[in-house]
């Protein structure tokens, strides 16, 4: 089973994730109070109105949440760093 988790109210699964992210540096943007989630690509079949066939498209989904500020965002960017390595070893 895939362990889900609770992301400023975005539910996101442990499993589909590729990457996570939080800018560290406070005078760069992105802005540093976000924490960036990057999730597996997917491959969905969409159907093109001008051919009239369906057509398999690949979408590389990014979640971006806000924090009040940035030592927030890298206390729960840790945090999430950490829930996802215990998913990892608990699915090997």
């Amino acid at each position: 089973m895939s362990k889900i988790i609770n992301l400023n109210g975005n539910a996101v699964e442990l499993s589909k994730l590729k990457s996570v992210s939080v800018n560290e540096y406070y005078d760069v943007e992105p802005k540093t109070n976000q924490v960036k989630i990057e999730f597996k690509s997917r491959k969905e079949y969409v159907f093109n109105r001008g051919t009239e066939e369906w057509e398999s498209e690949i979408f590389n989904d990014v979640l971006l949440v806000d924090y009040p500020d940035g030592q927030i965002a890298i206390e729960n960017y840790l945090q999430i760093m950490e829930l996802w390595e215990e998913a990892l070893q608990e699915k090997a």
